[in-house]
Parts: structure tokens; C-alpha cells; sequence
């Protein structure tokens, strides 16, 4: 009777959970198999979950754009200065950057996933990327285990909106899924500041894609919106097999490997502007990074280095930012030419360089009367703006009891 009853559950419950057990087994096998057959890679068993692991490599031939992997190599190496204005002049160890970017699941809060994380480092005269994807959610901690390696205490990390959105998301998932509590690195790179100080200028939107196109000189072909990338990662939980999958990895390869192209494009902009500037707009951006870091000899060098370019585009606002410059490192004699040349313009400069020719002839040279002159015709040109007005005043007034003694 007992064996009977045994027997009966053991039908109900054994087998049927024993099927139930191997069916789920078998679409998780697949999972996996199908994942490794889409996007290539290894399934890789770690810390109690799995994951794929996908490895590119580019030699020195590789072209990204206008510049080869091989030419970066023989460049000057970057330094902290050119990404921040307070960054040092020291060497960056190019062995040290980690590449990083992800593809989430939406565009942040509690519940984004990164689903696919990638990291691209140089080694010796390659680049190298290694892409994480993440086949099913329960095995995200697993992946993160395996993430977490890849940032070690001297890892200087590199991004595009990074500190804003990538690195936060990509903390708090090591947080929750308690990989890591504190995720300490050397430093952290964001790009996006960088460019937008150089480029925003002339391009106006400083997304990756449209860098890419005018600064790298890199088209992407049959590239996946990246609005669209969180959708074809629920596809593919549901169905199990997405041929836009591979884009997806692709388009995230392709982010990486922009980075180390646009980092030394950063770079190379600063060092060399006379030869690497065509606009008068970038050349304008990279004046203002040199002044508001206070070297106005490199602001004086750059303008003179690209005068051609400013003078045939009738930029009298780079002109004005020259002259300023030669004011502050003594080359009086060619501030008072710039001054006066566009105090005979009618423009937003004419003003500003009445004032200055003022100034110039008051303290410098002591001819009151001068000094006088060119304050009447900025009174007459000065912008509707009581501070202006109220100085102006004030300096006739002095200059008029000046000139009379």
C-alpha cells in the first residue's frame, strides 16, 4: 500500500520535475549555443554563472578612419593636461588606459542592465577588445565577477559619457549583485568633455557617431541606432536568436576602438595645431583651452601658426582673443595693430578694442589725450549694457581731469 503510494508520487512529482529539470537545461544549453554561434567567442564558466567572452585583435595595419594603429604607436604619448585643464604634464602609460563602454538594457535606473560590456586595451603594437555578454539575467553576477577583473587599482578607464552613465550603472549592478562594494580605479578619461571643448564649436552635436564621421573620418556601415539596442536585447531573451544581435556587438566594438582613435586625436590637436587644424572654429576651442589654463604663449604660437586660416575667414573674434594674448606676454606693439585694426570694423570686437587702445595709451603710454579719443568713439559703439556705460563715464572723467593738468 505504502510502496503504491510512493510509487504515485514519485510519478507526479519525480518525473515530471526530473523532465521539467532537463527541458529547462536543454533551452539554457541553447542559449548559450546559439549565443557562441551569433557572435563567436567562448562561453566561459565562472563564479557559479556563464557568460560569453568575445575577443578582437588589431595590429598595427588596422586604419580606423584617416590613421592606422601603427601610427598612434609612434606618437608622442598623451597626457593628463590634454583631457582636463588642470591635469598634469605627465605621460600617460599607454599600457595603463582601459577602453570601456557598455550596452544596457534602458537609459538608467534601478533596473538597467548592462547586457554587453566591453574594454579595449593596447598591447605592445596592438589593440585588443574584450567584449562580455551577458546571455540571461541570472547569470549577471557571474559576468560582473569576471568585469571586475579587468579594473585593477593603476587602470586609468576611458569612456564616452562614462563618468555620467556607464561607470554609475556599471557600480551599482556590482553593488546589488554584491561583486563589489567600492570599484576603485587610477583614474577616469571622459571624452565627451574633451571633444565638446574642442569640437562643439564647429559640429554642434558631439555625439560618438558624428565625431566619428568629421574628426576620425570613420564611416560606420549598417550600424544599429543605439536607441534601438536595448529592444533587440529583450528579443533576444524572448526568442532565443536575433540576427541583429551581432550588430549590437559590432556597434559596441566599434565605440571602443573610436576611443583610442579620438584620445589621440585630443591629444594631437594640442600638440600640434598649426598642423593638424583646418577650421577656424577648432582653432578658436583649442586658443581657449590654452588661455583658460593660462599659457597665452601657446595661444599667441596657435593663432600666429594659423593666421591664414583666421584672416581668410574674417575671424575678428580669434583676432581680439591674439591680441590679448600678446598683451599678456609683452608684444605690445602687435596688440595695439589688432586693437586698431578693429576699431575700424563694425563688429562685437570694435568695442572691446577701443577700450583696450584706451587703456593701452592711459597707462602704458601716458597720452591722456589719446586715450581720451578712443573712449569718446567706444561710447559711441558701446553695447546697451549699463556696466560698459558706467565705466566709460568714469574713465572720461578721469581722463578729462588728467589731460588737463
Amino acid at each position: 500500500m505504502l510502496r503504491n503510494k510512493l510509487s504515485k508520487l514519485d510519478k507526479h512529482f519525480g518525473s515530471s520535475g526530473i523532465k521539467k529539470a532537463a527541458e529547462k537545461e536543454e533551452v539554457e544549453y541553447n542559449r548559450y549555443r546559439v549565443a557562441k554561434k551569433l557572435l563567436g567567442g567562448e562561453v566561459c564558466d565562472f563564479s557559479g554563472g556563464r557568460f560569453l567572452k568575445i575577443k578582437s585583435n588589431f595590429n598595427a595595419a588596422y586604419k580606423h578612419g584617416n590613421l592606422t594603429i601603427g601610427q598612434l604607436g609612434k606618437f608622442e604619448p598623451c597626457r593628463y593636461f590634454h583631457f582636463d585643464r588642470f591635469g598634469s604634464q605627465e605621460s600617460i602609460n599607454p599600457e595603463k588606459l582601459l577602453f570601456f563602454d557598455m550596452e544596457t538594457t534602458g537609459l538608467g535606473g534601478s533596473g538597467t542592465v548592462p547586457f554587453l560590456v566591453g574594454f579595449g586595451s593596447v598591447r605592445g603594437g596592438s589593440f585588443q577588445v574584450r567584449q562580455y555578454f551577458l546571455p540571461d539575467y541570472p547569470d549577471e553576477a557571474a559576468m560582473l565577477e569576471a568585469v571586475r577583473e579587468e579594473i585593477t587599482d593603476d587602470t586609468i578607464v576611458v569612456s564616452y559619457n562614462g563618468k555620467s552613465f556607464d561607470m554609475p550603472i556599471l557600480i551599482d549592478r556590482m553593488i546589488i549583485n554584491r561583486v563589489e562594494q567600492n570599484l576603485e580605479f587610477a583614474g577616469h578619461i571622459d571624452l565627451l568633455h574633451s571633444a565638446r571643448r574642442l569640437y562643439r564649436r564647429r559640429l554642434g552635436s558631439c555625439t560618438l557617431s558624428n565625431i566619428e564621421r568629421n574628426i576620425l573620418d570613420f564611416q560606420r556601415f549598417d550600424d544599429i541606432p543605439g536607441e534601438l539596442v536595448p529592444a533587440v536585447y529583450f528579443d533576444w531573451l524572448n526568442n532565443i536568436g536575433t540576427e541583429l544581435l551581432g550588430r549590437v556587438v559590432e556597434h559596441n566594438l566599434n565605440d571602443i576602438v573610436s576611443l583610442y582613435f579620438l584620445m589621440y586625436h585630443i591629444a594631437l590637436a594640442q600638440d600640434n595645431p598649426g598642423d593638424r587644424l583646418a577650421d577656424a572654429d577648432d582653432i578658436y576651442s583649442v586658443a581657449r583651452i590654452f588661455e583658460k589654463r593660462k599659457e597665452y604663449d601657446k595661444v599667441y604660437q596657435v593663432l600666429t601658426d594659423c593666421r591664414q586660416i583666421i584672416s581668410d575667414n574674417k575671424r575678428y573674434d580669434i583676432l581680439y582673443m591674439q591680441s590679448m594674448a600678446c598683451k599678456r606676454i609683452g608684444r605690445f606693439d602687435e596688440a595695439v595693430g589688432i586693437w586698431t585694426d578693429l576699431s575700424g570694423k563694425s563688429n562685437e570686437q570694435t568695442f572691446m578694442a577701443l577700450i583696450e587702445l584706451a587703456k593701452y595709451y592711459e597707462h602704458r603710454k601716458r597720452d591722456y589725450t589719446t586715450a581720451l579719443k578712443y573712449s569718446y568713439k567706444a561710447q559711441k559703439v558701446c553695447p546697451a549694457r549699463r556696466y560698459d556705460m558706467d565705466n566709460i563715464v568714469k574713465r572720461m572723467s578721469r581722463l578729462e581731469r588728467k589731460s588737463k593738468k
